[in-house]
């Protein structure tokens, strides 16, 4: 009789369980608008995965993880500091690690850091340590995958352990101006000639090629992206974006089949590039279904289709820039 009564309690809290799944499921499937209950389970996931995750500290220690554990050893079991580190963080976390969204001064921390963590093991520190800071369109809130390091430390240069000492979590260990260590050296900085340049020909770029000697300047920059939809043309920042029917994507979506974050788009170099995000009801550009995995490059006029739902990609042209007697445009 145990057994018995046993076994019909588990199956009715079995069948609890499945009627339970079930309701939610026709909820989500009337909030999202779907057509099945699947798709409303992606969109509930899509949901969890795009809510962020942690407070503002466990996402700091997040950053500091990422840098910490990239070194070279050699076979001699020594360990090699990388010179240059580069960190993703997805475009909510930017702010959450920098309140005024600066990624120059979010690297500098970081590299301040690595090198006073480096120190501490007792690994060979290069001269100068550079972290770059990217956003990531397609990284998923709350997560920062492990940094890209180059251009190791050479063996020679190895720097002796200090006397053991505790590490600080958060930011303290980055801005003590009370370490031994001495003060880290800066990354050298581009030659600007004042009487060859007007200052605010140089106000929208990120950065101006190295030692600009030349009477007459230039530097390459990325065409402006633009993206069509139903005669509405919509620019898309530097920082790439999110499209799908999320309040922050740039084109507007209404329709239940475009999935909540549908699809990521980076700039990468001189060249934009889109990718889907699991998306239900997949992406394809000019009629060929994009991999998930990959990102794909887009050409001017290429259409990106959400779903079916289409998007023309179009682009002002990208080129070389005379900087010399230039002037910075608003285009509104």
């Amino acid at each position: 009789m145990g057994t018995l009564s046993t076994l019909t309690m588990n199956l009715l809290i079995l069948v609890v369980f499945v009627a339970v799944v079930w309701v939610a499921l026709r909820v989500a499937q009337s909030i999202f608008g779907t057509d099945t209950k699947k798709g409303a389970a992606t969109e509930v996931a899509a949901k969890l995965v795009s809510y962020p995750t942690g407070s503002s500290a466990v996402l700091r220690r997040r950053f500091v993880r990422s840098l910490t554990g990239q070194h070279v050893v050699m076979p001699s079991g020594e360990r090699l500091a990388f010179g240059e580190l580069v960190v993703r963080v997805a475009p909510e976390d930017l702010h959450r690690l920098d309140p005024d969204g600066d990624l120059e001064r979010l690297g500098e921390d970081g590299a301040r850091l690595y090198a006073d963590h480096a120190e501490r093991a007792g690994w060979a520190v290069p001269a100068d340590v550079r972290v770059l800071v990217e956003v990531d369109p397609g990284l998923r809130s709350g997560w920062v995958p492990p940094a890209r390091g180059s251009g190791r430390a050479e063996p020679a240069r190895r720097v002796a352990a200090p006397e053991p000492s505790s590490l600080a979590v958060g930011w303290d260990v980055v801005t003590d101006a009370t370490s031994s260590r001495a003060p880290l050296a800066s990354a050298p900085q581009p030659v600007r000639h004042p009487s060859t340049i007007d200052p605010d020909a140089t106000m929208g770029f990120p950065a101006l090629v190295p030692d600009l000697v030349d009477s007459s300047p230039t530097m390459n920059v990325a065409g402006l992206l633009r993206l069509e939809r139903d005669g509405r043309s919509v620019a898309v920042g530097p920082d790439g974006a999110v499209l799908g029917r999320l309040p922050e994507s740039p084109v507007t979506f209404a329709e239940p089949e475009v999935s909540y974050r549908h699809a990521a788009i980076r700039r990468s170099g001189m060249q934009w590039q889109v990718k889907d995000l699991g998306s239900t009801n997949g992406t394809t550009v000019d009629g060929h279904r994009i991999d998930g995995d990959d990102w794909t490059t887009l050409n001017g006029g290429a259409v990106i289709k959400l779903a079916g739902v289409s998007v023309v990609a179009a682009f002002d042209t990208a080129g070389t820039v005379h900087l010399r007697g230039s002037s910075v445009v608003s285009r509104q």
